[in-house]
C-alpha cells in the first residue's frame, strides 16, 4: 500500500494543490494524512485519478483513538500545516524562474477553472518519478538538462512525462492520417504503463502536457477532427507547436505560456480511436517532423 503523504510529497504537490486538483478540503487531506481521519472510497477514488495509481493501493494512516487530541489542537495543527503549504506556493516563483510568468497569474480563472497554481502543480507531479523508487541515504542531485530547449532545427523535448512506464509513438510522422505531411504532419504520443510495448487508454487519459516552447496560446474547443486543439506560437522565433484532442484545457485563448507550461490533459475529443495526443511542430508555415524532437524514452 501506498502512503498518501509519501505519494504527495514525490510529485511535488503541496496540501494546497492537492486540495485544487482532488476537489477534498485541505483539512480533510492533512487528517487524513496524519490518521485523524479513515480513508473512504469516495475520497480514495477522488485521489487516486489525480496522482494515478490504482485506488486499492493508497493507504492513509489508521486513526489511532487512544492518541486522538483535542479538537483546537487538531485544528491548530490543520491550520499550521495549510499555512506552510501556502508559503511555499507563495516563495515557489523566487525559487523556479521560468514558471515564475505562469505563477503570476494563479489567481486568474483558466478555461478549465483550475487555478494556475495546482496547473504548475500537476505538471510538476509528471515530472517526478514514482515513489516506488528504493529511497537512497543521500539526495540525488537533479539532472543539469534541462526538460526542454528550443535549437536551430526547433523545440526539443517530449510534452508528455508520465510519472511511471514510457512514451510512445503510436502513429508515426506522414502516415495513416498524418498524410500528407505539409497538412496533417505530426506524431501520435500515448503512454505505455507495464513497459511491453503497447499503450494502454486507461494510463493515457488524463495525462498532463506541457508546452514544449514559450509563446501565446491559441485555444480552439470542440474543433473537428482535432477536437479541443491548442496551438502555441512564438511569433519572435516563426516556431509554434500544436497540441490536439485534448480532454481539458488549461490554458486561455491569447495567454502567454512559458516553456514546461501545463496545456491541459490527454484525451479523445474529435476524431480518434482512443486517447492519444497529437502533436505536431511548425516553423513558419513549413511543417517539421517531430519524431527526432520529442526524444521520448
Amino acid at each position: 500500500m501506498i502512503d498518501i503523504q509519501a505519494l504527495r510529497r514525490s510529485r511535488g504537490l503541496t496540501l494546497t494543490d492537492l486540495a485544487f486538483l482532488s476537489g477534498i478540503p485541505a483539512r480533510t487531506l492533512a487528517e487524513l494524512e496524519h490518521g485523524f481521519q479513515s480513508l473512504n472510497d469516495e475520497c480514495r477514488l477522488q485521489l487516486s485519478r489525480v496522482l494515478n495509481v490504482p485506488p486499492q493501493q493508497l493507504d492513509a494512516p489508521a486513526p489511532a483513538p487512544a492518541r486522538a487530541l483535542p479538537g483546537w489542537v487538531r485544528y491548530a495543527i490543520t491550520a499550521l500545516l495549510v499555512a506552510c503549504a501556502a508559503l511555499l506556493i507563495a516563495v515557489a516563483p523566487l525559487l523556479d524562474q521560468p514558471l515564475a510568468a505562469a505563477s503570476s497569474r494563479a489567481a486568474a480563472p483558466t478555461a478549465t477553472g483550475v487555478p494556475a497554481r495546482a496547473r504548475r502543480a500537476l505538471l510538476g507531479a509528471a515530472q517526478t518519478p514514482t515513489p516506488t523508487a528504493r529511497p537512497t541515504a543521500t539526495p540525488v542531485p537533479p539532472s543539469p538538462t534541462p526538460r526542454f530547449s528550443l535549437a536551430a532545427d526547433g523545440p526539443h523535448g517530449c510534452p508528455l512525462a508520465p510519472g511511471a512506464g514510457a512514451v510512445v509513438l503510436t502513429q508515426g510522422y506522414d502516415e495513416g492520417t498524418h498524410a500528407p505531411a505539409s497538412i496533417w504532419g505530426g506524431i501520435d504520443l500515448a503512454i505505455d504503463l507495464d513497459r511491453d510495448g503497447e499503450s494502454e487508454p486507461a494510463s493515457t487519459q488524463g495525462q498532463p502536457i506541457a508546452a514544449t516552447h514559450a509563446g501565446v496560446a491559441h485555444v480552439y474547443l470542440g474543433s473537428w477532427p482535432a477536437g479541443n486543439y491548442v496551438r502555441v506560437t512564438d511569433e519572435q522565433r516563426g516556431w509554434s507547436s500544436a497540441y490536439a484532442h485534448l480532454d481539458s484545457v488549461a490554458v486561455a485563448d491569447g495567454q502567454a505560456v512559458a516553456t514546461g507550461a501545463l496545456l491541459g490533459t490527454v484525451g479523445s475529443s474529435g476524431m480518434t480511436s482512443g486517447p492519444h495526443l497529437h502533436y505536431e511542430v511548425w516553423h513558419g508555415s513549413t511543417n517539421v517532423d517531430p519524431t527526432g524532437l520529442v526524444e521520448c524514452r
